[in-house]
């Protein structure tokens, strides 16, 4: 009785010691793995915390922080653009987009004045001239009105007499009317030196002389709106070339401001009627 006693308990025992070691060749890790997660020093802190210090010294000292890296949204860029685009608020709210013009409809109204266009005003300035001059100090020697601004090396200025030749230095007023919003890329494409304002602000600068027609374009956002535009331009030699431009976003092919977006200022051809 005894005997079988001794079996029954070595039996009992060799197999407690073969499932201990089945457990262990399973799972290396069981029964030691460590929930450090915000621990101090741990894994899991370092992954959350960048800046957790290390462990410190016996003597209490602290090691330097480990440095933060850097947020992504400071390190690319995105859909940002070089510059910061401007956002200029219309004075008006924008008039209704003129139908183009049929050239094989008459008018229907005889002596109806067409309240598109820009005026144009021509100084007369010294070869010499470097940059824009002060208009506010010259007398305009001629007016007229441009429908658009158009001039090319190979083309005048639409509506300009033909006494127009350099040097001569040119200023465009009127307004601007946009009726659907987004990011506009305005440019100005010149012999010489010019400049677009809106609304009294300053969008594309491209002043001094060039050797060569020089295109410089900004994007600025718009509003639907009338706003209130005025390019300037000046030309020392060969032929007069001024265009104003756009195109909607920052990768748009620029393309002439059509005629049907500008619209004289109040009084524009009794002006020109009195100058002639």
């Amino acid at each position: 009785m005894i005997r079988n006693s001794l079996i029954l308990v070595a039996s009992f025992g060799l197999l407690a010691g073969c499932a201990g070691s089945s457990a262990s060749t399973q799972s290396p890790d069981a029964g030691n793995v460590k929930y450090d997660v915000g621990q101090p020093g741990g894994a899991g802190a370092g992954a959350t915390n960048p800046d957790a210090p290390v462990s410190g010294d016996a003597d209490g000292g602290s090691a330097p922080k480990v440095p933060k890296g850097r947020d992504s949204t400071t390190t690319k860029s995105v859909g940002v653009t070089p510059k910061a685009v401007k956002k200029i608020a219309s004075a008006k709210p924008p008039k209704p987009e003129e139908p183009a013009a049929d050239p094989k409809k008459k008018p229907t109204r005889k002596g109806r004045v067409d309240p598109m266009g820009l005026l144009a005003e021509a100084f007369t300035i010294e070869a010499t001239t470097t940059k824009l001059p002060d208009f506010a100090a010259l007398t305009a020697s001629a007016l007229f009105i441009a429908p658009m601004i158009d001039g090319a090396t190979t083309k005048p200025i639409a509506g300009a007499p033909s006494t127009l030749k350099a040097p001569v230095a040119l200023r465009f007023t009127g307004s601007l009317n946009v009726t659907a919003a987004d990011e506009y890329r305005l440019c100005t494409t010149s012999s010489d030196g010019s400049q677009l304002m809106i609304e009294d602000t300053l969008v594309v600068d491209n002043d001094g002389v060039h050797a060569e027609a020089v295109e410089v374009c900004e994007l600025v956002n718009l509003e639907p709106g009338e706003y209130k535009i005025e390019v300037r331009s000046f030309h020392v030699t060969g032929p007069v070339v001024i265009t104003a431009s756009w195109a909607t976003g920052a990768t748009g092919v620029p393309s002439a401001i059509p005629a049907r977006n500008f619209y004289k200022p109040e009084g524009a051809d009794d002006r020109v009627k009195a100058k002639k």
